[in-house]
């Protein structure tokens, strides 16, 4: 629980800074700064490359090398991070990029060797001290949050901006070596046959991750390109609002992962009723909270964000709706990497990450935001669709749909309900539709209070 707690107030704190960042930068320098981070963001995997979960692994089964293991991985990490702050740097010259947006990608890449936050993840992971890990994590996201607090009361700009966020990951850094080095007494070496193992096992893990984040965050590159930064900010607005939403499927995982490694092996039809459960409830907490969005994301953008950011309502409608598929995504995809299908994820998610990227080149220039938010949408039901081809994987994509229609019947009802109430207010058919949604669904038998202790029975 203390764990999941602090998992909550580090996105609580990451939401409120991006709030912060978006009304005191305006959309224009909100943009520079949505993808500044989304294209350092892209570069911070090659400097992890899936190292985190071997780490974890091997720690928790090798105690006794604990030092040695965070020695290599940490030395591994500096020396990725500074080959790729210079990638990084070669590439904003090959994008031409203008002088504030390459100060602020320097000052962006300079934080990348500082970047300890994962490996010392593994180790708390493997002790079963996670909450160590999010206290600071958590100090660092709250330090952030007030040096952007102070950017904003000296009207600094978005380069001062990154010039608080390289100070602030100094620090945080500090933090995380100085935690790990009361704990074990590590040194900085790189042997190769541990660093082969560290890379060689994370590149898949590493690879999967890498296109997940492509497939969501290319999208802010290109709209930079192709429509410049003021539509990037807006978009980026609408982006955080969605995604301040993933902290649910995020907590579920956390405590049905370890449920369902489990059972995997030991008893094949619990692992079944367990991630249909998963299904069950994700879809069901989706679906109001996409009508939500839908019929109200201009008043929610103009709430949170500011009325400069109205504009964006329609990439919300849209992002809402790829939301409910990352819920249930959150499921099947950990039931596959359970599954050990690790070289069908990277087949399928390569494929995804492609089409999305077309898309996007088609669409952007037509329809901007709109057609961004569009492809990633379309992207993601043609992934969804994917897992129908296979015989080892269409059983749980099945369940997915089983498990999720009494929802989207329910949420069917709702929209219409919505679409056909005599009011132009968004706010009004929101309410509409989700209050006829939580009417119907009960009655459907998509709420049924006895699955909470299925899932927990042993």
């Amino acid at each position: 629980m203390a764990g999941l707690a602090g998992m909550a107030l580090h996105k609580v704190a990451g939401i409120a800074t991006s709030v912060a960042l978006a009304r005191m930068l305006g959309a224009e320098q909100f943009g520079v700064y949505a993808f500044v981070g989304t294209l350092v963001f892209l570069l911070g995997f090659l400097t992890d490359l899936g190292m985190e979960r071997v780490l974890t692994r091997e720690l928790a089964a090798k105690q006794s090398e604990a030092a040695a293991l965070l020695s290599n991985a940490l030395a591994l990490k500096v020396v990725l991070g500074l080959s790729v702050a210079g990638l990084g740097a070669v590439l904003g010259k090959l994008l031409a990029l203008d002088s504030v947006s390459y100060r602020c990608l320097l000052l962006a890449l300079g934080a990348l060797p500082l970047g300890f936050d994962l490996l010392a993840r593994a180790y708390f992971q493997s002790r079963l001290e996670v909450a160590a890990y999010y206290r600071i994590s958590l100090v660092g996201s709250v330090s952030f949050l007030a040096l952007v607090g102070l950017c904003w009361w000296w009207e600094a700009s978005v380069v001062g901006v990154f010039v608080a966020g390289l100070a602030n990951a100094l620090g945080v850094g500090a933090l995380f070596l100085r935690s790990l080095r009361a704990r074990v007494r590590f040194g900085w070496s790189l042997v190769p046959a541990r660093v082969r193992m560290l890379l060689a096992e994370g590149f898949q893990v590493g690879l999967l991750g890498l296109l997940f984040t492509i497939a969501l965050r290319i999208d802010q590159v290109i709209l930079y390109h192709l429509r410049g930064a003021e539509e990037v900010g807006q978009y980026a607005a609408a982006v955080r609002l969605t995604e301040a939403l993933g902290i649910l499927p995020e907590a579920v995982m956390l405590s049905l992962f370890p449920l369902l490694a489990a059972a995997h092996t030991s008893d094949p039809q619990r692992f079944r009723r367990r991630y249909r459960l998963g299904f069950r409830y994700l879809a069901a907490a989706a679906v109001p909270l996409a009508l939500i969005c839908t019929f109200a994301g201009a008043e929610l953008l103009e709430l949170v964000f500011g009325a400069k950011y109205r504009t964006a309502a329609p990439a919300v409608a849209w992002l809402s709706w790829n939301m409910l598929l990352s819920f249930l995504g959150a499921v099947y995809l950990n039931v596959y990497l359970i599954q050990s299908l690790y070289r069908l994820l990277i087949g399928v998610s390569t494929v995804c990450t492609l089409l999305n990227i077309g898309l996007n080149f088609l669409w952007i220039p037509t329809y901007g935001l709109s057609g961004a938010a569009a492809a990633t949408v379309v992207s993601t039901l043609v992934g969804f669709g994917l897992w129908f081809v296979f015989p080892f994987t269409r059983g749980a994509v099945a369940d997915c749909v089983r498990e999720g229609t009494r929802a989207f019947v329910a949420g069917a009802a709702g929209g219409l309900a919505a679409v056909a109430w005599p009011t132009t207010s968004g706010a009004v058919c929101a309410a509409v539709a989700t209050g006829v949604y939580l009417t119907t669904l009960p009655l459907l038998g998509g709420l049924r209070w006895a699955d909470v202790r299925r899932v927990t029975a042993r």
